[in-house]
């Protein structure tokens, strides 16, 4: 069954019930109000019939004719009486009854009577009457006093008339209201349904859209569609991108190594030249390595390094030794000394969330990019500092510093400056990419403090263990 037919059928449904129950309770209030009103003034009446009856007569009380007081009639009414006897038998009648009383046993009731009667329902030919039925004397005997119950009748008729036109009438409208509003609701829903197969189909640039606007549920359920679509298309473009870059920086290698072998193999060669050309194409092969495992790093670093949270500790000193102790060689290479500025503080006691490796792995990228672009013969800081729940630990370098039309770029995947792109440095950009996945894949990060007075201060922010 389709969503439109189930709405507009359930919420049909349901106030039918509701109108239903509703009539049905009003219209028995109101019933036994006025069987209520009709009663007392009955009794009333049959008190004061009787007490007639029996100064007339007390030994064999008798009735006479006349007409009773019927609350919301406006005409005459005509008075039904009869007496019986203790045993049940008739004592006298109106003519009213046309010859043809109740029997006492016809009335339902069983002896003794209450003083304030006992209420029945009876009928003479199709007129239908309430009546009372009071003790009369103390001989045993009895008075039937009734009247016409037209007045409550019709009232009762009229009540279920009218409530069954307004039934009807609250029925279509309902079912016209509900097929409106179950039509927007799935008119929503197959927009986003339609949306969906669309991305499915691999077109990313579909959207939603404000169109949907039926209900608060499935605006924001169009909203977080399109967010999400974002997301998934920014992450295929950073996947593609990703791709082609790895693509190219590997390409590079490769056709050089292609063309020194190539350039060995041409003419035949003393071995010291095929020994240069093999060491050559070592180089690049360690290039290579160095880039495969960079991409490797990469690839396994959360989107956009969000949404983990690290399990595992490790102290601050640790992190220090084991980066410090593989940045060292490249440090070595260009004569460029490295300083750890706090080598005896508290804070290097701290324990941070993270890997020991990753951890330690980000901040040796920091410290390799800063030995890169400090000049030969300069150095590079470490310093930690303690900041609440958090540990910072600050990488300064003695080069010229980040341009500021490169701020904004550093941290994206293969980006590379104009002194990286013209051969004077080397790496393929992925570095800092790197070293912001792994700290944000454990709730930290790392900012470049544009404040630094010299060269290039990069901060690498971890969340403290509790």
């Amino acid at each position: 069954m389709k969503l439109q037919t189930r709405v507009m059928l359930t919420v049909t449904a349901v106030t039918a019930l509701a109108l239903l129950a509703s009539f049905v309770t009003v219209a028995l209030l109101v019933r036994r109000d006025e069987l209520g009103d009709l009663d007392r003034a009955l009794l009333i009446q049959a008190h004061t019939a009787a007490e007639l009856a029996l100064v007339r007569s007390p030994s064999r009380p008798s009735v006479t004719e006349g007409h009773a007081v019927v609350p919301e009639s406006l005409g005459l009414t005509a008075r039904y009486m009869a007496t019986y006897e203790a045993d049940g038998s008739l004592l006298s009648a109106t003519r009213s009854f046309g010859g043809g009383p109740p029997r006492f046993s016809e009335l339902g009731i069983t002896p003794p009577l209450p003083e304030e009667g006992v209420a029945v329902d009876l009928s003479v030919g199709e007129v239908a009457l309430r009546g009372v039925v009071l003790p009369l004397g103390t001989a045993g005997q009895s008075l039937l006093y009734a009247a016409s119950r037209g007045t409550v009748d019709e009232d009762t008729r009229f009540i279920g008339r009218a409530a069954s036109v307004i039934f009807v009438a609250a029925m279509v409208f309902t079912a016209l209201v509900a097929r409106w509003l179950s039509a927007r609701l799935a008119s929503d829903v197959q927009s986003i349904a339609q949306v969906a197969r669309a991305v499915a189909q691999g077109d990313l640039g579909a959207r939603v859209g404000p169109g949907v606007r039926s209900s608060a549920e499935t605006r924001i359920l169009a909203e977080d569609m399109d967010h999400m679509i974002g997301r998934l298309g920014a992450l295929v473009a950073a996947q593609q991108m990703f791709v082609s870059h790895a693509a190219h920086e590997l390409r590079s290698p490769l056709a050089t190594i292609r063309g020194e072998l190539q350039l060995a193999l041409r003419r035949p060669r003393e071995p010291a030249e095929y020994r240069d050309a093999i060491e050559e194409a070592l180089t690049d092969v360690e290039a290579l390595g160095t880039l495969a495992e960079d991409l490797l790093v990469l690839a396994r670093v959360p989107p956009g390094g969000q949404g983990g949270t690290a399990s595992e500790t490790v102290s601050v000193a640790e992190v220090m030794d084991e980066a410090l102790r593989m940045a060292r060689g490249k440090a070595d290479e260009r004569g460029v000394s490295l300083v750890e500025t706090t080598p005896e503080a508290p804070e290097l006691a701290i324990l941070v969330r993270g890997t020991r490796w990753k951890t330690a792995r980000a901040l040796r990228n920091l410290v390799d990019n800063a030995v890169v672009h400090t000049v030969e013969g300069g150095k590079v800081e470490v310093h930690v500092e303690a900041c609440g729940e958090r540990v910072r630990i600050l990488v300064s370098d003695e080069g010229p510093g980040v341009a500021s039309g490169d701020r904004a770029n550093i941290f994206e995947p293969f980006y590379r400056g104009p002194k990286e792109q013209s051969g004077e440095h080397d790496g393929a950009g992925l570095g800092l990419t790197i070293a912001r996945g792994i700290a944000r894949a454990c709730g930290g990060d790392v900012l470049l403090d544009e404040n630094a007075e010299r060269g290039a201060r990069f901060i690498l922010d971890l969340p403290v263990a509790s």
